[in-house]
């Protein structure tokens, strides 16, 4: 796993860096949402979908360098618009605690949080195509209908109800279906525009948020408190999760194969893939 921790490591600071550098203009008219939207951005996060583009460009790309700032943005863009996702995912699940701190709703009223929301997808998108044009749609399509609102729709529609096939459904549009878009916009960004790439870098972002998202069930359950500090609300909501179906021994097996999918998806391609693969192996094993 060293070679994605070194390449985090390398490209975090400029990433944290352009959060806030990007941010709109904050007005002396609404200071509280100012507060707010900042706070957002700075209640911590993995940064994973920013870092996976980037690992992406830089895995099909000998122009990665010469592209980097742009490819820096880019990836904010694609960070606010998950963080956008996770704030009024906050408000339509009732949780109070993200990253062992109040959520956005919890500290400044849901009224403000729903704007917070707006704001970073809209400045998200803008930034998203003021770099790559071609990238952008690609994201946008992942996280809109069908992709991550269609799966947000369908988790508050079958909370309390039981359905294997639609806990898969919803894992696919509300998570999996951005990790795709993100893999597919980093080929693009960096030029490649053959077909087999892009089929083979979305079954990669498809297989690797899916494992992603049963690893997440896991942890809402078994994550231990000090370290994955989330309110465990989805039992409570009786949200479909993976446990829901599958025992906790099960369910690791399942995250298991999937990482394992995500690997095949990159066999026999001309890419520079240890730093993927990298991700992959810590993704599947993450305690937070």
């Amino acid at each position: 796993m060293k070679e994605f921790e070194e390449f985090r490591e390398k490209f975090l600071p400029d990433i944290s860096k352009r959060i806030l550098e990007l941010l709109p203009s904050s007005s002396k008219y609404t200071p509280v949402f100012n507060r707010a939207l900042s706070y957002s951005l700075k209640t911590g996060g993995k940064r994973i979908r920013p870092l996976l583009f980037l690992a992406v460009a830089h895995s099909v790309s000998n122009k990665f360098k010469n592209r980097l700032n742009s490819l820096i943005d880019f990836s904010v863009g694609i960070e606010y618009i998950h963080n956008y996702s996770l704030v009024h995912d906050d408000i339509m699940d009732g949780d109070e605690i993200r990253r062992g701190k109040p959520t956005v709703f919890k500290k400044f009223g849901p009224d403000v949080a729903i704007l917070v929301g707006d704001a970073l997808l809209t400045r998200g998108m803008e930034i998203l195509y003021d770099n790559f044009p071609y990238s952008a749609k690609v994201i946008l399509q992942s996280v809109g209908v069908p992709g991550m609102i269609s799966g947000q729709a369908g988790d508050i529609h079958y909370s309390g109800k039981t359905s294997e096939n639609a806990m898969w459904w919803i894992h696919l549009n509300k998570t999996a279906s951005f990790f795709a878009g993100i893999s597919v916009a980093g080929i693009l960004a960096c030029g490649v525009f053959d077909e087999k790439f892009r089929k083979k870098f979305f079954d990669f972002g498809l297989n690797l948020g899916l494992a992603f998202q049963v690893r997440d069930d896991l942890l809402d359950r078994i994550g231990k408190k000090e370290k994955y500090k989330k309110s465990r609300t989805d039992l409570k909501n009786k949200k479909l999760t993976i446990l829901r179906f599958y025992t906790i021994e099960e369910a690791g097996e399942i995250v298991e194969k999937l990482t394992q999918n995500a690997l095949n998806s990159l066999k026999n391609l001309p890419v520079k893939g240890e730093i993927l693969k990298s991700l992959l192996k810590k993704l599947s094993i993450r305690e937070m």
